[in-house]
Order: structure tokens, then C-alpha cells, then sequence
């Protein structure tokens, strides 16, 4: 009995183990995807090049706003420091939709100074929470 306990509890640990590994890989490829993205829409003079980098932008932002991060692990889902994190999703998703708007306008040069800001709430938040 002892031994099929020890079974189920190592098995418990290692689903827990696996399933943290798996939600901070998640995190880390919608990072790429908002690195990838930000660095298309700065560096592009192509309209629908930039609109897909928005859009790919706004699924990974979306995405990683409901995981946890490795800096916050442990934090209760209501805490200061989660209510924050997903704040600066927020304003990230504002940004991401306010430069989608100029280059659907055609204002690729204002939707790259709105991809500056973009860049500088990175910085920021990276300060926070990496």
C-alpha cells in the first residue's frame, strides 16, 4: 500500500512539474511572438506585413496576460502583483490596438512611434516581472 502511494504521489509531483514547465514555455513563445512582432512593425514599410505582426501581437499578449509568470509564482490570483501584470497587458493591448489603427489608416511612420511606446512598456514591465 505504501509503495502505491508513493507512486501517486510521484506522479502527482511530476504532472505539477511538467504542466509549470509546459505554462512557462507557453509564456516564453508568446514572448518571442511579441518580440518577433514588435521588431516587424518597427522595422517594416509594409502595410499588411505590419497589420499581421499587430494581430500576431495581440493573440500572444492576450495569451500570456492569463499565465503566471516565473517571478509570480505562488501569487494569489486577486494580489497586487498579478492585478498588475495583467494591467500592463492591458496597456499593452491598448498600444497594440492604437498602432493598428494608423496602419489601417496608412500612418505607418505614427503606428512605428506607437511600436516605440510599445517597446518602452517592455522595458518596464521586464523590470517587474522577469
Amino acid at each position: 500500500m505504501r509503495t502505491v502511494s508513493l507512486v501517486i504521489l510521484s506522479t502527482t509531483l511530476l504532472c505539477s512539474a511538467l504542466s509549470l514547465s509546459a505554462q512557462a514555455a507557453d509564456l516564453e513563445g508568446d514572448m518571442m511572438s511579441l518580440s518577433d512582432g514588435l521588431s516587424t512593425v518597427t522595422s517594416s514599410n509594409n502595410n499588411q506585413a505590419m497589420q499581421q505582426a499587430l494581430t500576431d501581437m495581440r493573440h500572444a499578449a492576450e495569451d500570456a496576460k492569463t499565465a503566471t509568470p516565473p517571478s509570480l509564482a505562488g501569487s494569489a490570483p486577486q494580489s497586487p502583483a498579478m492585478q498588475g501584470w495583467r494591467s500592463a497587458f492591458d496597456q499593452l493591448l491598448g498600444k497594440i490596438s492604437q498602432a493598428d489603427q494608423l496602419v489601417k489608416q496608412g500612418k505607418l511612420t505614427e503606428a512605428k512611434q506607437v511600436a516605440q511606446q510599445i517597446a518602452v512598456l517592455r522595458n518596464e514591465n521586464h523590470r517587474k516581472y522577469r
